[in-house]
């Protein structure tokens, strides 16, 4: 096997430790998870999965940090490809719940997190999380200096949308049971896609400024 093949192999296994570590921290948390689990799930054995990532606390740590990043990452790709503020402003949850599709476990495994107060979040997570607020910010502060938005506090918005969203990621699950107790339009509880142009469009009425 060549240094290519070997270094390709090498990476595959790392992103399916990394997935397989990623569902399990999000049903069980920190504490509860275990390394034995992690490496059946991803098919190697723990001296595989320590050789390429760590102990549990780096691999916890890389788990997060990837998965923040990959929001970034598409908030920031998304963003990119559009101009008018409104647009950039429904490119961010769009942008989310395309990157929780594919990554499902991600929105269970940083709310159990924060749940618990953050104390096995690294720096590095910290530092992508503020890297998506910038981004929110810079699409709001882009939209007041065209006098498309009303001044808001970024922090807040961003956190009422995509906290909103990802509070509603993991509630999706209970939705047909919370229908028969509750008189939801099927349309509104449908999927995370329509729930996000549904949060857009109320965030947008609060911050767009009206035309007298």
């Amino acid at each position: 096997m060549n240094a290519i093949a070997v270094a390709r192999r090498s990476a595959e296994t790392r992103v399916r430790i990394l997935e397989a570590a990623g569902e399990v921290f999000a049903e069980r948390g920190f504490g509860g998870a275990g390394v034995d689990e992690i490496a059946r799930r991803a098919g190697v054995n723990k001296a595989m999965l320590y050789y390429h990532v760590g102990d549990k606390a780096a691999l916890f740590a890389e788990v997060v940090t990837t998965s923040v990043g990959r929001i970034r990452a598409a908030v920031g790709a998304a963003i990119a490809g559009q101009d008018r503020p409104r647009d950039r402003f429904r490119a961010i949850p769009r942008a989310f719940v395309t990157t929780v599709r594919e990554h499902p476990y991600l929105p269970q495994l940083i709310l159990r997190e924060i749940a618990a107060g953050g104390p096995n979040l690294p720096e590095s997570a910290f530092s992508e999380m503020a890297e998506v607020m910038r981004l929110t910010a810079s699409t709001l502060e882009d939209g007041a200096r065209r006098r498309a938005f009303r001044r808001v506090n970024p922090v807040v918005t961003h956190l009422m949308l995509v906290g909103s969203l990802m509070f509603m990621a993991n509630a999706l699950r209970l939705k047909d049971r919370v229908a028969n107790k509750l008189p939801i339009p099927p349309a509104a509880a449908d999927d995370l896609e329509s729930l996000a142009d549904l949060m857009v469009d109320i965030a947008l009425d609060g911050i767009a400024v009206k035309k007298v």
